[in-house]
């Protein structure tokens, strides 16, 4: 009888570990990208933008993340960090280069180091000459999603 029990014990914990899984969702790690403007000269405008990460990657945030701003696939502007007094803020000042023909929207990615992660804004904005995307006093806020 006690073999019995034992041999249904040992196929039940056998079936309990055989229905768990791992989690599915998995995210890609990058390596630090090497984002840069091209050639700034070609783009005599700008647009400017301030913007903020939000507050579930801030407690991640180091000083080598880094924000850019692009106009299709290339690089128009990489992002100054600007530290809150408290350093519990991480906002980044960056200058979009562009030309006077210009009509494509800015998307803004972010990379962080210490966890590898590529992200990148769900929200895109039309690039205008002298434009402006939040200010020094109220940075946008990303709203970011995984690549």
């Amino acid at each position: 009888m006690k073999i019995i029990v034992r041999l249904v014990f040992f196929i039940s914990v056998c079936l309990l570990f055989a229905q768990c899984k791992d989690d599915d969702k998995s995210f890609s790690t990058y390596s630090p990208p090497a984002w840069s403007i091209a050639s700034p000269e070609l783009f005599p405008y700008s647009f400017v933008a301030v913007v903020r990460l939000p507050d579930n990657l801030s407690v991640y945030a180091q000083d080598k993340d880094m924000v850019a701003a692009f106009l299709g696939d290339e690089c128009r502007g990489v992002g100054s960090l600007i530290k809150s007094q408290d350093s519990t803020q991480r906002e980044y000042y960056i200058t979009i280069r562009g030309n006077d023909t210009e009509n494509r929207n800015i998307k803004f990615m972010y990379y962080s180091s210490r966890l590898s992660y590529m992200y990148q804004a769900k929200t895109t904005v039309p690039f205008e000459i002298d434009g402006t995307y939040g200010t020094y006093d109220e940075p946008v806020v990303l709203d970011l999603k995984n690549l």
